[in-house]
C-alpha cells in the first residue's frame, strides 16, 4: 500500500487524482490538523505501507527529523507549473493587467523560484524564506515563517505572501494580510503518485524475493553435532515461516522470503573478544532459489572472512551475513579490480581468502598452502613465487633446519595489500 499524509484538502486532491489514474485502491490516507502531528501518523502507516507520500516538503522534512527511513518516504514537489499557475492567477486578478507584485515565498527552493522568474522575464524582486534552519531539518518553526512573512510586508520589501503551508496561509489570511496559497497542479500530483507506485512495486518485489539460508558448523568447530545444526535450522525456519529443504554433513538449507528475514531476524554486532559462535549462517536473496543459494554461499564466506554480526535464537548463536544480487555484483567488481593488480583470476583470489581464514597468514609453508588449497605442492610454490614477485608475499624463515630432508621455507602473505590494493 501507499500511505498519504497531509492536510485534508490536499489529501482529497491526491485521492481524486489517484482514482483518475487507477491508483485509488492502493492508497491509505491520513490527514493532520497541524503539521507537527506528522510523526505519529507516519509511525502508524509504516506498519502497512511500503511507501509514504507527503503532501509537501514540510511534513516530509518533519518525518525525516523524527528518524523515519528516507528510502520509504517521498513528497509531492512543487513543479514549475505550480509556480507559473500561481503567478498567472495573481496577474489575472490584478487591477493592473499583467502586474506581478513583489512576493515572499516559503517551502519552494530559491533555485526553482529563480528559474521561473527568469523564464518569465520577471525582475528578481522577491524573497524566499527557508523552511528550516540547519541541514538536518530539525529546526522547523512555523511561527518563524509566519513572522518573516509579516516582517517583509511591514518594511515594504514585499507586497504579497505566497505560501505552500495551509496553517501559514490561514494565519496570515486571518490577519487580513495579502497572501496566496500555492497549490499543487494535478500534473504534479500525478507524477508524484506514479513515482510512489514505482517505489512501492520495487519494495514489494524485493520483499517477495526468495531467501535461501545456509546454516553450517564453522571450520575448526568439528565438535558441533549434525543434530545440533539440524535442530537450529528448524528453529530458524519456524521463525521465518520457512521450511528446511535438506540436511547433510555440510549443514542445513532452509528457504523463506526476504521480507520474513529482514523483518524477523535482528543481528547484533559481534563482540570483539572470544572466538565467536560455533555456527555460521549465510543468507542469499534472489529472484529464484538457485540464485539465492549461490549468494547464500557467498554470504557464508563473507561471514567467515569478515565476521561482523551474530544472530541468537533460543540459545543458539551463529555468525551471520546476508547478500543480494547488487552486493554480489559489487563484490565481483572488487575481485576483478584486485585480480587486475595481481594478474591472477578472481576465482584464485576468492579461494586464497578462504584458505587464509584457517591458515596463519604470518607463517606457513608451501606444503601447508597446497594442503589447504587442495593443489599439488609444486602448484602452490608457483603461486607463491608469483605473489612474491608482485610484493604480496615474503620469505620470513625456514622450518626443519635440524631435521633430515630439505628445510621448508616459511612465508608471510600481506592480506591487506591484496584486499586494499590502493591503501
Amino acid at each position: 500500500m501507499i500511505g498519504v499524509v497531509g492536510p485534508d484538502d490536499t489529501v482529497e486532491l491526491i485521492k481524486r487524482v489517484a482514482r483518475e489514474s487507477g491508483l485509488g485502491q492502493v492508497l491509505v490516507t491520513a490527514t493532520y490538523a497541524v503539521p507537527e502531528d506528522t510523526p505519529r501518523l507516519v509511525g502508524a502507516l509504516l506498519r502497512v505501507c511500503a511507501v509514504i507520500l507527503f503532501s509537501g516538503r514540510l511534513p516530509y522534512r518533519l518525518a525525516l527529523a523524527a528518524g523515519f527511513p528516507q528510502d520509504r518516504l517521498d513528497f509531492i514537489q512543487h513543479e514549475g507549473t505550480d509556480l507559473f499557475r500561481t503567478l498567472a492567477l495573481v496577474a489575472l486578478g490584478s487591477d493592473r493587467v499583467g502586474h506581478i507584485p513583489r512576493f515572499s515565498f516559503d517551502c519552494i527552493p530559491a533555485s526553482d523560484v529563480d528559474e521561473a522568474f527568469d523564464e518569465l522575464g520577471l525582475t528578481d524582486n522577491y524573497r524566499v524564506i527557508p523552511l528550516e534552519r540547519g541541514e538536518d531539518g530539525r529546526d522547523i518553526d512555523l511561527g518563524r515563517i509566519v513572522e518573516e512573512h509579516r516582517s517583509l510586508l511591514r518594511d515594504g520589501t514585499v507586497e504579497q505572501c505566497a505560501t505552500c503551508i495551509r496553517s501559514v496561509y490561514e494565519t496570515l489570511k486571518a490577519e487580513k494580510l495579502p497572501v496566496i496559497r500555492i497549490n499543487h497542479s494535478r500534473a504534479s500530483v500525478r507524477q508524484a503518485l506514479l513515482r510512489a507506485k514505482l517505489r512501492h512495486d520495487l519494495v514489494q518485489a524485493e520483499a517477495t524475493q526468495t531467501a535461501v539460508c545456509l546454516l553450517s558448523p564453522r571450520p575448526g568447530h568439528a565438535g558441533v553435532a549434525g543434530g545440533t545444526v539440524s535442530q537450529a535450522a528448524r528453529r530458524f525456519a519456524a521463525v521465518l515461516d520457512g521450511h528446511v529443504l535438506r540436511d547433510d554433513e555440510a549443514g542445513s538449507v532452509l528457504i523463506s522470503t526476504r521480507n520474513a528475514v529482514e523483518s524477523r531476524l535482528k543481528p547484533q554486532p559481534l563482540a570483539a573478544q572470544g572466538e565467536g559462535p560455533p555456527l555460521v549462517f549465510g543468507i542469499g536473496f534472489g529472484s529464484n532459489a538457485e540464485q539465492a543459494e549461490t549468494l547464500a554461499r557467498q554470504a557464508q564466506q563473507h561471514a567467515l572472512l569478515l565476521p561482523e554480526q551474530v544472530i541468537q535464537l533460543d540459545g543458539v548463536a551463529a555468525l551471520i551475513a546476508m547478500m543480494d544480487p547488487d552486493e554480489a555484483r559489487e563484490g565481483r567488481q572488487t575481485d576483478l579490480d584486485i585480480s587486475l593488480t595481481l594478474q591472477i583470476s578472481p576465482a584464485v583470489i576468492r579461494r586464497l581468502m578462504a584458505v587464509f581464514r584457517v591458515l596463519d597468514p604470518n607463517g606457513f609453508t608451501a606444503a601447508e598452502l597446497a594442503q589447504s588449497y587442495k593443489v599439488l605442492p609444486r602448484s602452490a610454490r608457483r603461486l607463491l613465487k608469483l605473489l612474491k614477485d608482485r610484493g604480496f608475499v615474503e620469505e620470513c624463515g625456514v622450518r626443519n633446519r635440524s631435521r633430515a630432508g630439505r628445510p621448508e621455507v616459511v612465508y608471510r602473505i600481506f592480506l591487506d595489500r591484496i584486499l586494499l590494493p590502493t591503501s
